[in-house]
């Protein structure tokens, strides 16, 4: 029996010695595994990062040829529209006109106005925002920004219109109209006839005199035009006279503020042109005013008091003018004779930025959307602001009106008839 459990033993010893042999060499592969590991780790590191980083250029790339190819297919499509003139169109809506034939048309804020002795209507190309009824034999219309005036010329009606709100201002002057101006916030500017002496008065939408000017022809001449900035704090007036047989033409500043407070009759300054007349001055904004005289013009820059910045003189008869808020545009008979019209635009600081010769006969020109616009009964086009010509054609109506409208290459044609949304095609 004792020879049977020492053997037992025995076994169970050896038994024991055998699995902690097999523990310790599965631990030796164990530790060898892992150094074999920690050892690969760094080139294992650096081949998954090379796969990621040769995946991210893949994308890189996929990304850089999707660019280029969409700028490939934009530059193509400037290239092609500036390349081609666009001879046809589509008519999109017809709408027939219901309103009468001496309805007069102005553009406020990208859409329509349409006035006549019986109203006001405000509208988009195709639905009209408001109306207002009024009843004034001669309306005479000014617009800024967004605010509208409707005088009655040789009457003592004014009507003051905001592009949201309709009618918000309404009075009468206590003498006849001969013009209006308006500024951003519904300030007026009114020229007013009293017999030999004339009056340029301010109000306020409530008919409120803000401030008044009396002006004689023997004192310093006949107002040609007026313009009031868009904050209705500066006003600048055109005045003709006539001395000892020569023509003069003043252009003076006023200052409604502060700073024009403290100097008589609120002027701050003034410009004296010999032999020439300034039948059009114009704001162009708040620090900027353009005199445009028959022989040139002058602009003037200040924030409180405009003093001359530039003055070009145009040795050719001016046919007509055009501009926005950063180009001057004129227009002159054509100096080669296989052209009837010269077009130049100036910027702000008197610099020539286009010269273009046209052959097109026209009754109105005007810039609008940043496209040069000209029209006579039957034909219209429509040139870019660098003199690229985009449009040429005939019209199936005559044409009484045309504007841009928001939309790809949209108009609107105004006929005698009707209202049409075009595209060119």
């Amino acid at each position: 029996m004792r020879r049977e459990q020492n053997t037992e033993e025995a076994g169970r010893k050896k038994n024991m010695s055998s699995e902690e042999d097999y523990a310790e060499g599965r631990k030796i592969e164990s530790d060898e595994m892992r150094a074999l590991t920690y050892r690969n780790r760094p080139s294992l590191y650096r081949g998954i990062q090379q796969l990621k980083k040769s995946a991210n250029m893949l994308r890189r790339r996929k990304k850089f040829m999707i660019l280029i190819i969409l700028a490939v297919v934009v530059v193509g499509c400037l290239i092609y529209n500036n390349m081609r003139v666009f001879e046809e169109y589509d008519i999109l809506v017809n709408e027939p006109r219901s309103d009468v034939s001496s309805t007069g048309f102005a553009e406020m804020d990208g859409k329509l106005i349409k006035y006549s002795s019986d109203g006001i209507i405000y509208m988009n190309a195709h639905q009209v925002i408001w109306s207002s009824a009024y009843n004034i034999q001669t309306p005479i219309v000014d617009v800024c920004e967004k605010m509208i005036v409707v005088g009655e010329q040789n009457g003592s009606q004014i009507y003051i219109y905001d592009a949201e709100k309709g009618q918000v201002g309404n009075f009468q002057t206590l003498l006849p109209i001969q013009k209006v101006r308006v500024a951003s916030q519904g300030v007026v500017a009114a020229v007013l006839e009293d017999g030999e002496v004339t009056w340029i008065n301010l109000y306020d939408k409530e008919g409120n005199e803000i401030a008044r000017h009396r002006t004689s022809v023997a004192e310093s001449g006949y107002p040609l035009d007026i313009a009031i900035s868009p904050d209705g704090l500066k006003m600048v007036v055109s005045f003709l006279t006539m001395t000892n047989g020569i023509m003069t033409t003043q252009v003076v500043f006023y200052n409604f503020g502060v700073v024009g407070q403290a100097q008589t009759n609120n002027q701050t300054n003034s410009e004296t042109y010999e032999n020439t007349i300034v039948p059009k001055v114009e704001y162009l904004d708040d620090t900027t005013a353009v005199a445009f005289r028959d022989n040139g013009f002058t602009i003037f820059k200040g924030k409180q008091i405009q003093e001359k910045k530039a003055e070009v003189e145009l040795d050719q008869d001016i046919v007509s003018i055009f501009y926005d808020s950063e180009v001057l545009g004129f227009v002159f008979q054509s100096d080669i004779s296989n052209q009837r019209y010269k077009i130049q635009l100036y910027n702000l600081n008197g610099k020539k930025k286009m010269e273009q010769y046209i052959n097109e006969d026209f009754v109105d020109i005007k810039m609008n959307g940043g496209k040069i616009m000209l029209y006579n009964s039957h034909n219209f086009s429509i040139y870019s602001i660098h003199g690229k010509k985009i449009f040429e054609g005939t019209y199936q109506e005559p044409i009484v009106s045309l504007m841009k409208i928001s939309g790809f290459r949209k108009y609107l044609v105004i006929t005698e008839k009707s209202m049409d949304q075009i595209r060119l095609k």
